[in-house]
């Protein structure tokens, strides 16, 4: 989380939160969910991180999973009232060959990243992300989560800015 820290500090513009995720058919909300609360914490315990970690920008998941149930009902939980929190598909393309910090031989060979979770995330914050929270893994094995941050400027968060389609997690 180093190289984040330097990018936070960098910059007084809007601090992008991207949930990565990867999801398998078993995958249910209570996975996601305790997988987040993880995340929150490590970044919550990062004093060099200023960001309101409540609340993602945006979750970016492979686009053959966007419409996952558990993935819509997971994120209808963290609409805080006014904003609902837009899922991104991303192509198993776009990900590929993303560099991450996690290494799975299997990931590798099938989509050409070694973990879903961070290349989606990085994929989604755009070319300045940063990894924050490496690749974490479900009790169960149904789910992975990783976070990217990025800066932007007041205006041109990842979800707005994004190449690609949208879907609102919280209205399906």
């Amino acid at each position: 989380m180093s190289g984040a820290r330097s990018a936070m500090r960098s910059d007084s513009g809007h601090v992008c939160t991207v949930v990565g995720v990867g999801v398998r058919a078993h995958a249910e909300p209570a996975a996601l969910q305790a997988l987040w609360m993880q995340a929150r914490g490590l970044l919550q315990g990062d004093a060099a991180l200023t960001l309101p970690a409540a609340h993602p920008c945006a979750v970016a998941v492979l686009d053959t999973k966007a419409g996952h149930p558990a993935l819509a009902h997971w994120l209808s939980g963290l609409v805080d009232g006014a904003r609902a929190v837009p899922i991104l598909p991303i192509p198993a393309g776009r990900m590929a060959h993303q560099p991450v910090a996690t290494q799975s031989a299997r990931l590798a060979e099938r989509y050409g990243t070694g973990s879903i979770a961070e290349a989606a995330a990085l994929s989604a914050a755009g070319p300045q992300a940063e990894l924050a929270v490496p690749r974490l893994v479900a009790a169960d094995g149904s789910a992975t989560l990783a976070v990217a941050l990025s800066r932007h400027g007041p205006l041109a968060c990842c979800a707005a800015a994004a190449p690609f389609p949208r879907l609102q997690g919280a209205s399906a």
